[in-house]
């Protein structure tokens, strides 16, 4: 009997980890998934120097990677799709375009409106999340500003992010810009300093710390939120 016992474990033991890949495939065939269209927008020579197709398509592995919850797991899946870089976007028409280098922090209702305006697709991609690098500027830092923007714009998502947070710079701003994309808004970490482990939402907006060093995943609520606002992202983008 207890042979007979062994032997059926051995036998179920093979069966149920095929099954267990099996959900865990499906599961994955079922992450929503999410192409990416990068435009250079800044003219800064450094910049441009970093903000090539090759560090473009990294940026889609650091969102891949740190886009995650609390416990590490994927939540949607990114894929490159295509780049303008910049000699080739100052040839558009389009005034989204001209948001590079402006002397004066971005304003993004106007950068909002300028966006849903365009339609050229080097510039904005309507099937795609639109990536914007550019040099941000405020009064008092100048242009060793690194402010980063991210608007859901009702299901036509798009990021700015400055040149100097490429390849995963400090406070992990392409998952927390994207976080905005995705409907998400800042939280705040009361004391928290630059070296100290918070959410990847965490912001100083609120003056009670710093954001920190962004490097927890997004809490089961966030989840909730990204996946509610996924749904919707994947019907504008069709």
């Amino acid at each position: 009997m207890r042979a007979t016992a062994i032997c059926m474990r051995m036998i179920l033991l093979p069966m149920l980890a095929t099954l267990s890949l099996a959900c865990d495939s499906a599961s994955a065939d079922r992450m929503p998934e999410f192409d990416i269209h990068f435009v250079v927008l800044t003219k800064s020579p450094e910049g441009n120097g970093i903000a090539r197709v090759e560090q473009l398509q990294r940026e889609v592995d650091v969102l891949n990677r740190f886009f995650v919850t609390e416990k590490r797991e994927s939540i949607v899946r990114f894929k490159f799709k295509s780049a303008t870089l910049y000699g080739e976007a100052i040839r558009s028409a389009c005034e989204l375009a001209r948001l590079g280098d402006l002397e004066k922090p971005l304003d993004t209702d106007a950068a909002t409106a300028l966006f849903n305006a365009c339609m050229d697709g080097r510039i904005r991609d309507p099937h795609a999340i639109n990536f914007y690098v550019y040099d941000a500027y405020a009064p008092g830092q100048g242009y060793m500003d690194a402010t980063g923007h991210g608007r859901r714009n009702s299901g036509r998502p798009f990021v700015f992010l400055d040149w100097r947070r490429l390849n995963h710079g400090e406070q992990a701003a392409e998952e927390h810009e994207m976080g905005h994309a995705f409907g998400l808004e800042h939280i705040c970490a009361p004391g928290a300093k630059r070296s100290t482990p918070t959410n990847i939402m965490a912001s100083a907006d609120c003056g009670k710390g710093s954001g920190g060093l962004r490097n927890i995943g997004f809490d089961q609520r966030q989840v909730e939120t990204i996946l509610m606002n996924a749904d919707r992202i994947i019907r504008r983008l069709r």
